[in-house]
């Protein structure tokens, strides 16, 4: 796990099951992945970044734009979205790179937030807790899986 931060290392590292934890290493430098073939990203990877990921990588996004696909011998995955609800109507910014009525899921945690009215956000750190209520709200609310 590529971060500058311990504390949010060992904060995830606490979170993962006993049995994987020895999968989940701290590093501070993108060189560190050069015999990774696996990589989360959750923040923007430049092209000088994914050089340093061997051939045959398979980079997980998790950001939003996506990182540009520099990279013929690796394969990136997919943004994951929601589809919206049938009866909205007029939501067109977010939909960036998705068809239409698909938006990236934060972008839908947004939506679903101020549908609910809830006061927690989401920013940071994913509370694990919540994640089946959210998931309930989005489904009653009409939101659909991609």
């Amino acid at each position: 796990m590529l971060t500058s931060s311990r504390s949010r290392y060992e904060s995830i590292l606490s979170e993962a099951a006993a049995e994987h934890r020895r999968n989940l290493v701290h590093v501070t430098k993108y060189q560190a992945g050069q015999y990774c073939k696996r990589w989360i990203i959750g923040k923007w990877v430049t092209e000088r970044e994914q050089g340093f990921a061997p051939v045959g990588t398979h980079f997980h996004q998790f950001v939003v734009p996506p990182v540009q696909e520099v990279r013929s011998d690796c394969t990136y995955g997919k943004l994951v979205g929601m589809r919206l609800p049938k009866d909205v109507a007029g939501v067109h910014t977010c939909e960036y790179i998705n068809d239409r009525g698909v938006v990236a899921a934060c972008h839908a945690g947004g939506l679903l937030h101020a549908l609910e009215e809830w006061s927690h956000h989401e920013v940071g750190s994913i509370d694990v807790e919540r994640i089946d209520t959210v998931w309930q709200a989005a489904l009653s609310r009409g939101f659909t899986q991609v």
